[in-house]
């Protein structure tokens, strides 16, 4: 098993591990072009698995969760694994590898949406730290029928939100009442 960086060429594994999912356990209802998961997804946090033999297996990305400055250190996980290749240890690997690579580039929080019923991704974010927040009651729809979502997130240990001095509540002059 090997984890490298989702480049261009892996566009056709990427899109075909992806179709085998929509509808079952994820919450995208749609296969995206390229240039539009491209532009979705941050480039420094993509990554592939691939097989001894060198079949992409999995991928895993992060896109932002908001433009928002103040929210820059805060991404969403997605994360897919091909059917033939669950319960191999390619979703660990890859989480593993986006954990890493996204607290490299600052990230403080990462959070993902998963469907109540996908109870291995549940399990394999629990592994890595990621705690429930909630469940959003009928978030998303597909076809006719609304769906609820469980909302995890991850808080780095090594990676905090940094707060500049100036902005510090607890060192700001505040003025006396008149």
């Amino acid at each position: 098993m090997h984890i490298r960086p989702l480049l261009p060429r892996d566009w056709e594994d990427v899109a075909a591990i992806t179709r085998e999912a929509i509808g079952l356990n994820v919450l995208d209802q749609e296969l995206l072009t390229w240039q539009t998961w491209d532009e979705r997804f941050l480039p420094d946090q993509r990554l592939v698995a691939a097989s001894r033999e060198g079949r992409i297996t999995g991928w895993a990305a992060l896109e932002l969760v908001s433009q928002r400055p103040s929210w820059s250190g805060v991404g969403a996980v997605s994360i897919y694994v091909s059917a033939g290749f669950r319960g191999q240890g390619f979703g660990s690997r890859l989480l593993a590898g986006l954990v890493a690579s996204s607290e490299e580039a600052g990230y403080w929080t990462i959070q993902a949406h998963v469907l109540p019923h996908n109870t291995a991704a549940l399990h394999l974010l629990a592994d890595y730290g990621f705690e429930v927040v909630g469940t959003r009651q009928r978030i998303c729809r597909a076809g006719d029928a609304w769906h609820d979502a469980v909302l995890l997130d991850r808080r780095s240990q090594v990676v905090s939100p940094g707060v500049r001095p100036e902005s510090d509540p607890t060192t700001q002059e505040i003025p006396e009442a008149s």
